[in-house]
């Protein structure tokens, strides 16, 4: 996982590199002697067009806020990948032409007509399958973004009962996070507060979308569940290449969920400090281990997923109530990550809670949100 991090750096600035000499590419075939071969120089428009085109679509794609605009961007690029998908039949097309034009003393009969024929054929093969492959994979590209879509349009829904917030510390660092407070919330009531650490994968820019990483939030903001369990619901925005802790040699944003949620706490006078809870997914697995070693004081209750973290801290956590989960063949978190620190809290002497899910992997949400007695569970924690 870090190793994956620290590679998927370099990724961006590769893709670019590479889309930046296609288009250089595009125009040695213009503006070269290549461009006397016809097929050569429409195959150079081609490839330029092209270039440009994603160019723009990436620069685009990175610089907007908008998210209607990222869909439609996610629909167009995979035309013009199946669109790039035939320039080598151009190629093809040039090759039989300069074979045609081979002076008959290089070539015999015999191997003019089977180079001649070969590349036709690979030609008409190499269209069949781009067209066939190329409309499968389309239909799949527009599905994929079809129901991103109609996740991103539940997520909106969702977020639009959040209320957005920043908190600025004294040395002037901003977090951005997201509030749901208590349904038919009482000023002169106490309620729980519950901390929904999002996964990895969504924009740090883009507040809507976390969320969606916050799959705790997802299911407890539901109008039935809002009402069998009213709570706080705080769901903090993490910056592009940071993370929760947990992660060696990874940036954290940690201090400054603690400094937000210690305001927090002190603004809103309904939160129960002593129920408050923190859970999350992956790397929000990583960081309510990391949250509840380093700030014990803090959580009355955990529920990591796919998380790991320091066996040696568990010490601290022995009266903090978790309950943890991991899938067996989990290849994103390795499920040791889960086993060390349920293990560890044992030998310290407490007494935390551990479903595995033998022969799964990564994707156990689904199940860990339907575990029988599980949010019931949660909310009747309360630290000493």
């Amino acid at each position: 996982m870090v190793a994956a991090r620290a590679i998927n750096k370099f990724y961006l600035p590769s893709v670019f590199v590479s889309l930046a000499a296609g288009v250089l590419y595009g125009m040695s075939l213009i503006f070269s002697r290549a461009s006397e071969r016809v097929w050569l120089k429409s195959a150079g428009i081609v490839i330029l067009i092209l270039g440009v085109l994603h160019l723009v679509d990436g620069i685009w794609y990175l610089k907007s806020d908008d998210n209607i605009v990222k869909a439609n961007l996610d629909k167009v690029r995979p035309w013009l990948s199946m669109i790039g998908s035939l320039v080598p039949i151009l190629f093809n097309i040039n090759f039989r032409q300069e074979i045609k034009d081979i002076d008959g003393e290089n070539l015999n009969d015999n191997q003019y007509k089977f180079y001649y024929n070969l590349l036709g054929f690979v030609s008409v093969v190499a269209f069949v399958l781009i067209v066939f492959f190329g409309v499968i994979f389309a239909g799949k590209a527009y599905s994929t973004v079809y129901w991103a879509s109609r996740n991103f349009e539940k997520t909106r829904k969702m977020a639009e009962q959040f209320q957005a917030r920043n908190f600025v510390n004294a040395a002037g660092e901003k977090l951005r996070y997201r509030l749901l407070k208590p349904v038919d919330y009482d000023p002169q009531k106490k309620y729980p507060l519950v901390v929904c650490l999002p996964y990895g994968g969504q924009p740090g820019t883009d507040t809507i979308r976390q969320i969606e990483g916050a799959s705790a939030a997802e299911i407890l903001s539901e109008d039935s569940n809002r009402r069998k369990y009213p709570a706080f619901l705080f769901v903090p925005n993490v910056p592009n290449g940071a993370g929760w802790g947990g992660v060696p040699n990874y940036p954290t944003v940690d201090t400054l969920v603690f400094q937000t949620l210690d305001a927090l706490m002190q603004q809103e006078s309904g939160i129960d400090v002593k129920r408050c809870y923190v859970t999350g997914i992956s790397r929000g697995g990583y960081g309510t281990w990391h949250f509840i070693t380093n700030r014990p004081n803090m959580f009355a209750a955990a529920i990591p997923v796919c998380g790991g973290g320091d066996p040696q801290l568990a010490p601290n956590i022995v009266n903090v109530s978790v309950w943890a989960f991991h899938g067996e063949k989990d290849k994103n978190v390795p499920v040791n990550g889960s086993r060390n620190m349920i293990s560890a809290i044992q030998k310290a002497g407490g007494r935390p809670r551990y479903t595995e899910y033998k022969g799964e992997g990564h994707d156990i949400w689904y199940q860990v949100s339907k575990t029988p007695g599980l949010w019931d569970w949660l909310f009747a924690q309360k630290r000493n």
